[in-house]
Formats: C-alpha cells, structure tokens, sequence
C-alpha cells in the first residue's frame, strides 16, 4: 500500500500522507512529491545533497522541508529518488537527498511544482501515534 494519496483539490493537487512516525511522514512526503515530478525508475541515486531545515512548527516544517526539496530540484537541476533523514523533531530536521542532474533524454518527466501553500496545510498525530499531514502543491 502507498503511503500517501491524492486528494481532490480544483487548481492545484493536494496529497495526504500517513507514517507510523514523524520520521516516516517526512520521508514518504519527500517520496510522494518525487513521484509526482518523474518517473524514479528513470532516475539513479548518484550525487547527494544535504539538506537542513529549521520551522517553528510541525506544518512549517513539512511546508520548509518540501519548499526546500522544489528549491534544490530546480535551482541544481537534480531529479530526487530519495531521501534519508538523519535527524527530526517538530521544529528541525537534517537529510540526505539522493538523485542525479536532470537529464531530459533519459527522465520521464510528468509535471513541474512550483511550490508547497499553505492551503488546507495539516500535520497531525493521532492519539495511536500516526501521523498524517494534508499537502497542497502549486502547479
């Protein structure tokens, strides 16, 4: 089962992300943004890029983490595959994101995200411990 959904948003496209830790809400949001940008079997984990992210919350937090993921994608023209988050709280977080320079002869590309809003934007745990955040990306 994939850990995260789309969910029905009339202009932009909104996902809504589940992990049995904070750790693991914040890895497969990271994965389901890289999905929605091409297709991972075309993409090979050579050059990595760290990336360090302070918020004051939980939601700003996600919203800073995946801002900063569209940030590195475009600004160093890299596909992501994946990432390894090495240290996380509410308010801070410290990763490796793996990938390769874009490469438009070889990647499948599906769209282009401009950024992470702040529209419908939920990060929550339930009283079992789940988290769930609610993401709505500009197309």
């Amino acid at each position: 089962m994939r850990n995260f959904e789309y969910i029905d948003h009339t202009a932009d496209l909104g996902i809504r992300v589940r992990g049995k830790t904070l750790q693991e809400l914040f890895t497969n949001a990271a994965q389901a943004l890289f999905e929605t940008v091409a297709v991972l079997d075309t993409i090979d984990p050579i050059s990595q890029f760290q990336i360090n992210v302070k918020a004051e919350s939980a939601a700003e937090l996600m919203v800073d983490w995946l801002d900063e993921l569209i940030f590195r994608h475009e600004v160093d023209e890299v596909f992501f595959k994946y990432v390894e988050i090495v240290e996380i709280s509410e308010t801070c977080l410290s990763a490796r994101a793996f990938g390769e320079p874009a490469d438009f002869t070889k990647h499948v590309v599906f769209t282009e995200i401009k950024s992470v809003t702040y529209h419908q934007l939920s990060v929550c745990q339930s009283p079992g411990g789940e988290w769930t955040a609610n993401v709505i990306f500009d197309l």
